[in-house]
């Protein structure tokens, strides 16, 4: 993209606030602003006389015991560990590593990468072991770029110093199940802290990133107060760490606001905690109020009227929310409780994400970016699952629990205090259709499967292109799944990080063999995406219909319209019709990425069977007025410039799934129908038309559908006309 068409797309679509906001810590840091504002300098310069409020006892000893009856603002008294009930101690695990095994790993100097990889030698806090390159330490963290091929992926830095061992060694000790947690703790707290004085080196480069490490490592701290290791001068080696984490989010943290995103909340958050637990730190109370006002205004701005999020992302929309949640019970704690309408907007964006998970397993669609981010793990289950944070934010707004019991209420024990544990269920309705049209995601839900179906005109940055991607769930699996995000950076394989953020992962319709949005950045999309819901509705017999179209193809060089209906007539089949809109001959290809079953491949037939831990599962593709001119599956197909064939379901992992890749030859308009049911032979078969209608017939074992569709037109006001009952095959 050319730099005027750039300039012009950024000021359109960000707007001249976001703009100004961003050149002005651009032009600070070109000045050397930043590095005035954040000089080098070892822990030992960082004096409490210099930090405290004066009063404060400034010696090791003195402030500890000042420490220790100061009655700060936390979620449980200082030393005093909550009770964590041995119902959820015994509880099955579904986390892995598990927490015995993760402590393991601590004693052996690694940790666990992403919530699912065990880190594969020691950690050194400046070395990238997956990518096998490392970071300068020296240098000051305003000069370090965010991509070099010689550092590698960021993420990859960053994970160890985001502390999740910090809080497994407090929740083990709380568990009391291990000994010398403190030691443990202490252990890695002083390598980091000898690792990384302020503000050198990467893992000051991100305000973000300090936030999250402060939650935990604080949590740790709390918890182990009164360990025998933690000594006197470890109460001043924290006072230190907390000041200059506070000192490094407050004189940054417009950075943070022009990005629109989760860092401006978790960076407000670590200001609240910074300053509720050291209120004695002479910012304290700017940092409160700074943070405070963050927190608000963010909040009500990154959030839509629907629950769903400004980023387009189901696990950027957790990190968002359990950021809040911890900020607004620090301020409940405090007496100084957020208004009203903050809590209203967390129950909205809590109830979203449950509307959004899988009611068998707790997962969501593996929907928008995705950094691998879990900054409040609380409790032993497995990353991918959402019931904690659904819990946890429908108990902070309404004191009732959301979900039936499980180990996901750990996380109301640390938050709201063992009682928590023992409360009601809120007596609410379950997951049903929704629509919810501000954020642009549409659910139809039947008593073993449901589907979520995406269609939004942008009104914030878009991550993915993934316009009318369809996720189903099948008894519990994502049968049609999103590939997720893999990387950010992949030195050397641009083709490898642009593959997950394109139309070819994502179940939907390819036009001309290239994505309709142009990718000006690593996280910028231009011209954003517009699209419109046109139906979504129950009809008699329980019959759930939705249809929506996107005009992403529909301008030069294309001129093609994607209209997509999805309706279920009841059990467990699903027909997908797609209508592309042409009145040239672009080349089409329909993607469908699958659960990574034994597969069988029927391409005469146009059908491919899945054989399940729940049973068969077949999916049939039909077209009119052309047929498929190729029908295969691509499975971890890893070649330079032709990628498909992969999920990621945690960040930094790729797993090869099978994708089924349908092409067409069209001219003109084309009508696509796809069925998916189970048993081992589904099948789709035009078998009339007449008078602009379509009669189309869906066997599906021994029952048969009879669909009668409006010709596929641009004035037509919706695409399924009629639908005739079931009926047996063998009466027919």
């Amino acid at each position: 993209m050319n730099p005027l068409r750039l300039g012009f797309n950024v000021l359109r679509y960000l707007g001249p606030r976001i703009v100004w906001l961003r050149a002005g810590v651009y032009l600070r840091q070109a000045l050397g602003s930043t590095r005035n504002t954040f000089p080098s300098r070892s822990w030992e310069t960082i004096e409490l006389s210099d930090i405290c409020k004066p009063g404060t006892p400034c010696s090791p000893a003195g402030y500890r015991d000042f420490k220790q009856t100061q009655k700060s603002t936390f979620l449980f008294p200082l030393g005093k560990a909550p009770v964590i009930p041995a119902t959820i101690c015994r509880a099955n695990s579904d986390r892995y590593p598990s927490l015995p095994e993760r402590i393991n790993l601590l004693r052996n100097d690694r940790c666990v990468y992403f919530f699912h990889k065990p880190s594969p030698v020691s950690i050194d806090w400046y070395r990238n072991p997956i990518d096998r390159v490392e970071s300068d330490p020296a240098l000051h963290f305003s000069e370090i770029p965010d991509y070099l091929p010689q550092q590698g992926d960021m993420r990859m830095l960053w994970e160890p110093s985001r502390a999740a061992w910090a809080l497994d060694c407090a929740r083990a000790h709380a568990r009391g199940e291990f000994e010398d947690l403190g030691q443990l703790y202490w252990h890695w707290v002083d390598s980091w802290m000898n690792a990384c004085p302020p503000f050198d080196g990467f893992q000051w480069k991100c305000g973000q990133e300090s936030s999250v490490r402060l939650m935990a490592i604080l949590t740790g701290f709390w918890v182990l107060a009164n360990d025998a290791t933690t000594t006197a001068s470890r109460y001043r080696q924290i006072a230190r760490l907390v000041w200059a984490t506070g000192f490094r989010i407050y004189h940054h943290i417009n950075y943070a606001i022009s990005q629109k995103n989760n860092h401006a909340i978790s960076e407000a958050c670590g200001l609240l905690l910074a300053s509720y637990l050291f209120p004695e730190l002479r910012e304290a109370d700017q940092w409160r109020a700074r943070g405070r006002n963050v927190m608000y205004r963010e909040v009500a701005r990154q959030n839509y009227e629907d629950g769903s999020y400004v980023q387009h992302s189901l696990n950027y929309q957790r990190v968002m929310l359990q950021a809040t949640l911890l900020g607004m019970r620090l301020a409940e704690l405090a007496g100084e409780p957020f208004c009203q309408e903050m809590y209203e907007t967390v129950n909205r964006s809590g109830e979203f994400l449950f509307q959004m998970m899988d009611p068998e397993t707790g997962r969501t669609p593996l929907y928008g970016a995705n950094d691998g981010a879990h900054i409040l793990p609380l409790n032993e289950c497995d990353f991918l699952d959402f019931r904690p944070v659904v819990q946890a934010s429908h108990f902070l707004t309404q004191r009732k629990k959301r979900l039936a019991a499980g180990p996901w209420d750990e996380d109301l024990a640390w938050l709201f205090g063992a009682d928590a544990v023992d409360q009601e269920c809120s007596d609410q309705t379950a997951q049903t259709s929704k629509a919810f049209r501000s954020g642009g995601y549409y659910t139809l839900r039947q008593p073993t499967s449901w589907c979520l179906l995406r269609c939004h005109t942008y009104r914030d940055r878009p991550g993915q292109c993934d316009q009318l991607h369809l996720d189903l769930w099948w008894r519990g699996h994502n049968v049609l799944r999103d590939s997720g995000s893999y990387r950010y950076y992949v030195p050397g394989r641009p083709d490898l990080e642009h593959y997950f953020k394109s139309v070819r992962a994502h179940n939907t319709v390819e036009v001309g063999g290239r994505d309709p949005l142009e990718l000006a950045s690593r996280f910028l999309w231009f011209p954003w995406p517009h699209g419109h819901h046109r139906h979504h509705r129950s009809v008699v017999g329980g019959i759930h219909y939705l249809e929506a179209e996107h005009y992403d193809y529909d301008r030069s060089p294309w001129r093609v319209l994607h209209r997509r209906s999805v309706m279920s007539p009841g059990g467990e089949l699903w027909v997908i019709v797609d209508d592309l809109l042409q009145t040239g001959n672009h080349p089409l290809r329909t993607f469908w990425h699958l659960c990574d079953w034994p597969l069988e491949l029927d391409a005469a037939s146009h059908m491919v069977r899945l054989d399940g831990p729940e049973g068969p599962l077949s999916l049939c593709v039909s077209g009119n007025p052309v047929t498929p001119a190729q029908f295969k599956v691509i499975r971890g197909c890893d070649e330079v410039d032709h990628v498909q064939g992969f999920a990621s379901p945690y960040y930094g992992e790729r797993l090869p799934v099978p994708t089924l890749e349908i092409d067409w030859d069209a001219t003109g308009p084309q009508r696509i129908v796809t069925a998916l049911g189970p048993g081992p032979k589904v099948s789709v078969q035009l078998t009339r038309e007449d008078r602009e209608m379509q009669h189309w017939t869906i066997t599906n074992g021994d029952q048969h559908y009879d669909l009668t569709l409006n010709g596929p037109k641009r004035s037509v006001e919706r695409v399924f006309e009629d639908l005739l009952a079931p009926q047996n095959t063998e009466a027919t």
